[in-house]
């Protein structure tokens, strides 16, 4: 499958799975959208497997969606990611962090999924949801202490850093 086709696939599988769920007022979508668009302004949309992931950087956590499923469609390296910026078990958020804050650093490239994925909800958030902006200001230095490496992705980082401190 050529890059196009595997990132269609993965918007088309997306979008199916997430048809009926809603982020804020909009249809679910807009936010995987957003995740993508904040790759490619940081010039990281070039790898169609990390854009693919990105599409499906919630599914398995949101939907009926498996692993398995993603990795028989999109492969094995598009599965990985996903699957390793999905939440574990856990009574609250921070227990259901602990997973991906370990599995992230250990899946190439999916810091990648995840930054856009954090830098997305920010920026919405920062639009007209004031509680969750306090909710990922208080998280921002254990996302960073987990997930941060010198020279991976330093720009997002940055305009990471500047959301959260602004």
């Amino acid at each position: 499958m050529n890059g196009a086709d595997l990132i269609a696939t993965a918007k088309a599988m997306a979008a199916h799975a997430h048809s009926t769920q809603r982020y804020g007022e909009r249809p679910y979508t807009v936010h995987l959208a957003a995740a993508v668009a904040v790759l490619r302004r940081f010039g990281l949309g070039d790898d169609p497997e990390v854009v693919a992931a990105t599409w499906l950087h919630d599914a398995i956590e949101d939907t009926d969606l498996t692993r398995e499923a993603i990795a028989s469609a999109l492969g094995e390296r598009v599965a990985a990611m996903v699957d390793a910026v999905t939440d574990g078990p856990g009574e609250n958020r921070t227990q259901r962090k602990a997973r991906p804050y370990q599995v992230i650093p250990q899946t190439p490239d999916a810091v990648l999924v995840k930054l856009a994925d954090r830098i997305a909800n920010v920026e919405s958030a920062l639009e007209n949801r004031p509680g969750l902006v306090r909710m990922y200001r208080r998280e921002h230095p254990t996302f960073r202490e987990k997930l941060y490496t010198v020279g991976v992705a330093d720009e997002m980082w940055a305009h990471l850093d500047g959301l959260i401190s602004g």
